[in-house]
């Protein structure tokens, strides 16, 4: 079921219904003869007022058409500002959870279309619980946006970068095998290394990598990269796990 009450596919549907209706009309007029009609009823009735009437209808109609099309211009911007905000974290300004799961089932369709596999990566900031314990949480806040800014230095323009809920991220990356994805996950941990998160001091995180396979569901890929998050945090955190790759310390 759609959530949105309004749409652009379904303005776009009553406008032409609308056209469609009037365009009705006026065959109906015109295979009936009611323009000529008219036209004689007129002129055998000079004392009548209807010319000035069908005048003010026709100025009505024009008004009316110019304020509909006004205000469907405005509900359609109404409607792009309230899916941007549906679809954002309010912390981070990255996508939010609904979002990553409308790009895993778009990747998931297109793969099975095109044969191109992807992958994902869940991300999961190590020990995020004594940052705001320590720091309160305005710092956790600051914290989040500032990796936030590190993922998306990191991920290509064409990478959907969601926060997943608390400190869990996920990256959605289309037409990309495992090798791809693991090497994005030990740049961003790289990039987590040499950023000043103060005053957090060091901040590291935990990384599962999962390619999609040939009888993946969206479900059952996250599924298996949260596998791999647990098999990070089991290691030691601040590890990059993929389905074909142990963990090995970093600095």
């Amino acid at each position: 079921m759609n959530p949105w009450p309004f749409s652009a596919r379904r303005i776009r549907k009553e406008l032409t219904l609308i056209l469609l209706l009037n365009l009705g009309c006026y065959l109906l007029f015109i295979h009936w003869d009611l323009f000529e009609k008219l036209d004689v009823w007129l002129h055998q009735h000079p004392a009548s007022q209807l010319d000035e009437v069908l005048l003010l209808s026709f100025t009505l109609a024009l008004s009316m058409t110019w304020f509909a099309i006004r205000r469907l211009r405005e509900a359609r911007q109404l409607l792009k500002a309230l899916r941007r905000q549906a679809e954002r974290d309010d912390i981070t300004g990255l996508a939010n959870r609904r979002r990553a799961n409308q790009a895993l089932q778009r990747e998931t369709e297109r793969s099975c279309r095109s044969g191109r596999r992807y992958s994902v990566l869940l991300i999961d900031l190590d020990h995020f619980k004594h940052i705001n314990d320590s720091h309160g949480h305005l710092v956790g806040d600051k914290v989040l946006q500032r990796f936030g800014q590190v993922l998306r230095q990191r991920a290509r323009q064409l990478d959907t970068i969601a926060r997943w809920g608390g400190e869990e991220f996920i990256i959605v990356c289309p037409e990309t095998e495992q090798d791809g994805a693991l090497a994005l996950a030990e740049s961003i941990s790289q990039l987590l290394r040499e950023t000043d998160f103060d005053p957090a001091l060091r901040v590291t995180a935990s990384i599962g990598v999962a390619t999609l396979a040939d009888d993946d569901t969206p479900d059952s890929l996250v599924h298996r990269a949260d596998i791999c998050l647990y098999a990070a945090k089991q290691a030691g955190r601040n590890q990059v796990v993929g389905e074909n790759h142990s963990p090995a310390p970093q600095p």
